[in-house]
Protein backbone atom coordinates (compact mmCIF):
# COMPACT_ATOMS: atom_id res chain seq x y z
CA UNK A 1 0.00 0.00 0.00
CA UNK A 2 1.47 2.98 -0.84
CA UNK A 3 1.61 6.20 1.06
CA UNK A 4 -1.57 7.86 -0.90
CA UNK A 5 -3.70 4.51 -0.33
CA UNK A 6 -2.56 4.56 3.15
CA UNK A 7 -3.63 8.32 4.11
CA UNK A 8 -6.76 8.00 2.66
CA UNK A 9 -7.69 4.68 4.41
CA UNK A 10 -6.91 6.49 7.46
CA UNK A 11 -8.87 9.39 6.55
CA UNK A 12 -11.63 6.86 5.75
CA UNK A 13 -11.73 5.19 8.88
CA UNK A 14 -12.12 8.58 11.07
CA UNK A 15 -14.76 9.64 8.67
CA UNK A 16 -16.20 5.48 9.31
CA UNK A 17 -18.77 6.92 11.86
CA UNK A 18 -19.70 10.13 9.81
CA UNK A 19 -20.75 8.23 6.45
CA UNK A 20 -22.51 5.09 8.43
CA UNK A 21 -24.98 6.53 10.80
CA UNK A 22 -23.85 9.16 12.34
CA UNK A 23 -24.42 13.19 11.60
CA UNK A 24 -26.63 13.86 8.56
CA UNK A 25 -24.19 16.44 7.21
CA UNK A 26 -25.45 17.57 3.49
CA UNK A 27 -28.76 18.98 2.92
CA UNK A 28 -29.85 16.84 5.90
CA UNK A 29 -29.38 13.33 4.92
CA UNK A 30 -26.67 11.01 5.52
CA UNK A 31 -23.84 12.10 3.28
CA UNK A 32 -20.35 9.90 2.70
CA UNK A 33 -17.80 12.06 2.52
CA UNK A 34 -15.30 9.26 2.20
CA UNK A 35 -16.59 8.54 -1.57
CA UNK A 36 -16.89 12.44 -1.73
CA UNK A 37 -13.08 12.71 -0.84
CA UNK A 38 -12.12 9.83 -3.29
CA UNK A 39 -14.09 11.82 -5.97
CA UNK A 40 -11.74 15.09 -4.94
CA UNK A 41 -8.51 13.25 -5.28
CA UNK A 42 -9.95 12.19 -8.82
CA UNK A 43 -10.68 15.57 -10.04
CA UNK A 44 -7.42 17.19 -8.52
CA UNK A 45 -4.79 14.85 -10.16
CA UNK A 46 -7.17 15.56 -13.30
CA UNK A 47 -7.02 19.14 -13.52
CA UNK A 48 -3.21 19.16 -12.37
CA UNK A 49 -2.57 16.80 -15.49
CA UNK A 50 -3.68 20.09 -17.52
CA UNK A 51 -2.47 22.49 -15.29
CA UNK A 52 0.07 24.60 -17.65
CA UNK A 53 2.79 25.69 -14.78
CA UNK A 54 4.09 24.07 -12.04
CA UNK A 55 2.18 22.06 -9.08
CA UNK A 56 3.11 20.41 -6.10
CA UNK A 57 1.88 17.41 -6.62
CA UNK A 58 2.17 16.04 -3.46
CA UNK A 59 0.70 18.15 -1.53
CA UNK A 60 -2.22 19.00 -3.67
CA UNK A 61 -3.19 15.18 -3.76
CA UNK A 62 -2.27 15.04 0.69
CA UNK A 63 -4.82 17.99 1.03
CA UNK A 64 -7.36 16.25 -1.46
CA UNK A 65 -7.30 13.28 0.72
CA UNK A 66 -7.64 15.41 4.02
CA UNK A 67 -9.68 18.02 2.78
CA UNK A 68 -12.66 16.27 4.75
CA UNK A 69 -12.05 14.59 7.36
CA UNK A 70 -12.75 17.82 9.57
CA UNK A 71 -16.09 16.51 9.53
CA UNK A 72 -15.38 13.31 11.66
CA UNK A 73 -14.61 16.23 14.70
CA UNK A 74 -18.40 14.97 16.33
CA UNK A 75 -18.00 17.65 19.17
CA UNK A 76 -17.09 20.53 16.97
CA UNK A 77 -18.64 20.78 14.17
CA UNK A 78 -18.33 24.66 13.22
CA UNK A 79 -15.36 24.65 11.05
CA UNK A 80 -14.66 21.56 9.36
CA UNK A 81 -11.61 22.99 7.50
CA UNK A 82 -9.73 23.96 10.51
CA UNK A 83 -10.51 20.97 12.31
CA UNK A 84 -9.47 19.18 9.36
CA UNK A 85 -6.20 21.33 9.18
CA UNK A 86 -5.17 20.23 12.38
CA UNK A 87 -5.82 16.23 11.69
CA UNK A 88 -3.38 16.64 8.95
CA UNK A 89 -1.34 18.46 10.84
CA UNK A 90 -0.82 15.83 13.69
CA UNK A 91 -0.73 13.05 11.44
CA UNK A 92 2.11 14.33 8.95
CA UNK A 93 4.17 15.80 11.94
CA UNK A 94 3.69 12.53 13.06
CA UNK A 95 5.79 10.80 10.13
CA UNK A 96 7.94 13.62 9.78
CA UNK A 97 6.96 15.28 6.65
CA UNK A 98 9.00 18.54 6.04
CA UNK A 99 7.50 21.11 8.75
CA UNK A 100 7.46 24.18 5.49
CA UNK A 101 5.03 21.29 3.48
CA UNK A 102 3.06 20.54 6.58
CA UNK A 103 2.42 24.59 6.54
CA UNK A 104 1.33 24.08 3.34
CA UNK A 105 -0.32 21.59 2.71
CA UNK A 106 -2.65 22.66 6.00
CA UNK A 107 -3.12 26.33 4.87
CA UNK A 108 -4.56 24.58 1.98
CA UNK A 109 -7.00 22.56 3.50
CA UNK A 110 -8.21 25.52 5.83
CA UNK A 111 -8.72 27.76 2.66
CA UNK A 112 -10.52 25.06 0.77
CA UNK A 113 -14.00 26.12 1.40
CA UNK A 114 -13.46 30.08 1.02
CA UNK A 115 -14.46 29.42 -2.80
CA UNK A 116 -14.96 33.57 -3.41
CA UNK A 117 -11.24 33.93 -3.06
CA UNK A 118 -10.79 31.41 -6.54
CA UNK A 119 -10.09 34.61 -8.70
CA UNK A 120 -7.51 35.81 -5.91
CA UNK A 121 -4.19 36.14 -6.05
CA UNK A 122 -4.02 32.38 -4.58
CA UNK A 123 -1.32 29.32 -5.10
CA UNK A 124 -2.16 27.10 -8.01
CA UNK A 125 -2.62 24.38 -5.54
CA UNK A 126 -5.30 26.01 -3.62
CA UNK A 127 -6.95 26.60 -7.26
CA UNK A 128 -6.80 23.50 -8.57
CA UNK A 129 -8.44 21.95 -5.17
CA UNK A 130 -11.14 24.47 -4.96
CA UNK A 131 -11.92 23.13 -8.43
CA UNK A 132 -11.91 19.52 -7.68
CA UNK A 133 -14.23 20.07 -4.76
CA UNK A 134 -16.74 22.09 -7.00
CA UNK A 135 -16.53 19.25 -9.55
CA UNK A 136 -18.18 17.31 -7.45
CA UNK A 137 -22.00 17.08 -7.11
CA UNK A 138 -22.06 18.77 -10.29
CA UNK A 139 -23.65 18.32 -13.30
CA UNK A 140 -25.42 14.70 -13.45
CA UNK A 141 -24.14 14.19 -10.28
CA UNK A 142 -26.13 17.17 -9.18
CA UNK A 143 -29.34 16.24 -10.78
CA UNK A 144 -28.88 12.88 -9.03
CA UNK A 145 -28.47 15.01 -5.80
CA UNK A 146 -31.94 17.34 -6.05
CA UNK A 147 -33.85 14.48 -7.01
CA UNK A 148 -32.43 12.52 -3.68
CA UNK A 149 -32.84 15.38 -1.57
CA UNK A 150 -36.26 16.61 -3.27
CA UNK A 151 -37.00 12.88 -2.46
CA UNK A 152 -37.74 13.09 1.10
CA UNK A 153 -40.84 15.40 0.79
CA UNK A 154 -43.86 13.37 1.10
CA UNK A 155 -45.32 15.90 -1.39
CA UNK A 156 -42.79 15.16 -4.33
CA UNK A 157 -43.13 14.63 -7.58
CA UNK A 158 -41.60 15.69 -11.24
CA UNK A 159 -42.60 19.09 -11.32
CA UNK A 160 -41.11 19.21 -7.85
CA UNK A 161 -37.90 17.80 -8.49
CA UNK A 162 -37.54 19.87 -11.82
CA UNK A 163 -37.92 22.89 -9.44
CA UNK A 164 -35.50 21.73 -6.92
CA UNK A 165 -32.93 21.05 -10.39
CA UNK A 166 -33.37 24.62 -11.29
CA UNK A 167 -33.45 26.05 -8.13
CA UNK A 168 -29.98 24.07 -6.58
CA UNK A 169 -28.05 22.84 -10.17
CA UNK A 170 -29.05 25.20 -12.75
CA UNK A 171 -28.55 28.11 -10.58
CA UNK A 172 -25.21 26.82 -9.09
CA UNK A 173 -23.46 26.10 -12.70
CA UNK A 174 -24.66 29.62 -14.01
CA UNK A 175 -22.12 31.17 -11.46
CA UNK A 176 -18.40 31.60 -13.06
CA UNK A 177 -17.10 29.09 -10.34
CA UNK A 178 -14.04 27.82 -11.63
CA UNK A 179 -11.11 29.27 -12.89
CA UNK A 180 -8.40 27.29 -15.06
CA UNK A 181 -9.03 25.76 -19.04
CA UNK A 182 -9.59 22.56 -18.06
CA UNK A 183 -12.06 23.17 -15.19
CA UNK A 184 -13.82 25.45 -17.03
CA UNK A 185 -14.27 23.23 -20.02
CA UNK A 186 -15.41 20.56 -17.64
CA UNK A 187 -17.50 22.91 -15.89
CA UNK A 188 -19.31 23.48 -19.11
CA UNK A 189 -19.83 20.53 -20.20
CA UNK A 190 -21.41 19.65 -16.87
CA UNK A 191 -23.80 22.63 -17.37
CA UNK A 192 -24.44 21.86 -20.31
CA UNK A 193 -25.61 18.38 -19.93
CA UNK A 194 -27.82 19.85 -16.68
CA UNK A 195 -29.81 22.59 -18.82
CA UNK A 196 -30.27 19.99 -21.30
CA UNK A 197 -31.92 17.00 -18.80
CA UNK A 198 -33.74 20.13 -17.13
CA UNK A 199 -35.05 21.56 -20.82
CA UNK A 200 -36.12 17.71 -21.65
CA UNK A 201 -37.74 16.77 -18.56
CA UNK A 202 -39.81 20.75 -18.59
CA UNK A 203 -41.00 19.34 -22.08
CA UNK A 204 -42.29 15.73 -21.08
CA UNK A 205 -44.17 17.63 -18.02
CA UNK A 206 -45.90 20.80 -19.95
CA UNK A 207 -46.73 19.31 -23.51
CA UNK A 208 -49.71 20.55 -25.21
CA UNK A 209 -52.09 17.15 -25.02
CA UNK A 210 -55.11 18.71 -23.75
CA UNK A 211 -55.30 21.10 -26.49
CA UNK A 212 -54.59 18.00 -29.17
CA UNK A 213 -57.78 16.08 -27.28
CA UNK A 214 -60.26 19.12 -27.77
Amino acid sequence: MNQYAEMFQYVKNALSYYDTHGRKGKLKFRYNRSEHTMRVCQWAVRLADEYPGEIDLDSLKIAAIFHDIGYSVEEDRTSHPANGAKLCREYLTARNYPAAQVDFICELILRHSDKECIHDDIPAELILLMEADLLDDTGAQGIVLDIWVESRREDADYASMLGHIREYTLRTMQKDSVRTPAAKRIWAEKRALAESFAESLSRDLTGDWMEKLI
